[in-house]
C-alpha cells in the first residue's frame, strides 16, 4: 500500500511539472490553470494524509473534487480583484479577500483529508484567524512567523498606511523610494505580511490589485503545509512545547517552494511578464503593458 501511494504521488506530481508554466491569456485558461494546480495537489496531500485503513480511491476521489472547487472559488477571487480595479470599487477589495479565503480553505481541507467545512482560515498580514466547525464552533489564532518578522521590519522602514491596510485587508505601507536588488526603482512591491508602495502609487488601484494577486498567489502555495502536518501532530502528541508551537505558530514552509519556483520563473523569463506570477498578477489587474 506504502508502495502504491508513493507511486501516485510521483505520477501526480510529474503531471502537474510537465504542463507548461505560462501566464494566462483569457479566463478559460486562468481558471484551468487554478482548478489543476489545486486539485493535483490537494490530492497528492490527502493521499499523503490518508488514514491508514481508508480507501485509497475514495480519498482520491474525494480531494480531486474538493481540491477542484476551492481552485474555482479562487479563481473567482482573483476576477473580482479584476472588477475592483476596473470599476473604482475599493470595497470589492474584502469580497475578493473573504473569497479567496474561503477556496483556500476548501484546497487545505482537501489536501489534510477532511470534508471541506470542517475548518476555515483568514490571513491578515502575520495573523491566520481559524474557524473550527466539527463537534463545537471555535475560533483559535495563530502567528505566522516569518511574515511576523518581516512586517516588524516594515514598521521601521516604511510608513503605515492604515487607510489602504482597512480598505483592502492587507497590510500596507508606503515609503518615498523603492530600489530593488539591481538599485532599480520600482513603484511596489509583495513580502510576507506586507506590500510598500511609493508615496506616488499608493493609491493606484490597478497597482493595489496586481499587488494583491502576488498575496493571493502565495495563498495557493500554502497547500503545501498540509504536507507534514501527519508527523507534525503525532510529534505534538508526544512534546509539550512542540504541541504549544503547532497549536498557536503556523510555519510557512511552503516560502522553500514559492520563492525558489519565482526566481526560477524570473532568471528565466525573457522580459518582465514572461515571468508566470508577473503576468498572472498583470492579468487580473490590467496593468500589463
Amino acid at each position: 500500500m506504502k508502495s502504491k501511494k508513493t507511486l501516485l504521488i510521483t505520477l501526480l506530481v510529474i503531471i502537474i511539472s510537465s504542463l507548461p508554466l505560462k501566464g494566462q491569456s483569457n479566463d478559460t485558461e486562468a481558471a484551468i490553470y487554478n482548478i489543476g494546480f489545486s486539485a493535483v495537489f490537494s490530492t497528492v496531500g490527502a493521499i499523503i494524509n490518508k488514514k491508514p485503513n481508508e480507501p485509497l480511491g475514495k480519498v482520491i476521489k474525494k480531494s480531486l473534487w474538493q481540491g477542484a472547487l476551492g481552485g474555482y472559488i479562487t479563481f473567482e477571487s482573483k476576477r473580482i480583484l479584476r472588477e475592483a480595479q476596473q470599476q473604482e470599487k475599493w470595497e470589492y477589495f474584502w469580497v475578493a479577500k473573504l473569497v479567496n479565503a474561503a477556496g483556500t480553505s476548501i484546497k487545505e481541507n482537501a489536501s489534510m483529508n477532511r470534508d471541506l467545512w470542517v475548518k476555515w482560515h483568514i490571513n491578515i498580514g502575520f495573523n491566520r484567524i481559524e474557524f473550527n466547525t466539527i463537534d463545537k464552533f471555535s475560533v483559535s489564532y495563530k502567528v505566522m512567523p516569518v511574515s511576523l518578522i518581516y512586517t516588524a521590519d516594515a514598521f521601521f522602514r516604511y510608513d503605515f498606511n492604515l487607510q489602504n491596510s482597512l480598505r483592502t485587508g492587507e497590510f500596507i505601507f508606503n515609503t518615498p523610494l523603492i530600489n530593488d536588488k539591481e538599485n532599480i526603482d520600482i513603484e511596489a512591491s509583495t513580502y510576507p505580511g506586507y506590500i510598500v508602495f511609493e508615496n506616488e502609487f499608493k493609491n493606484d488601484i490597478k497597482l493595489v490589485s496586481h499587488e494583491i494577486i502576488h498575496q493571493y498567489q502565495n495563498n495557493d502555495f500554502t497547500i503545501f503545509n498540509t504536507y507534514y502536518q501527519k508527523p507534525l501532530i503525532k510529534w505534538s502528541d508526544k512534546n509539550k512545547t512542540i504541541n504549544w508551537l503547532n497549536r498557536y505558530i503556523y510555519p510557512e514552509f511552503h516560502y522553500f517552494i514559492l520563492r525558489p519556483t519565482y526566481l526560477i520563473e524570473e532568471n528565466t523569463a525573457n522580459s518582465y511578464y514572461d515571468n508566470f506570477f508577473e503576468h498572472e498578477a498583470g492579468y487580473y489587474s490590467n496593468t500589463i503593458d
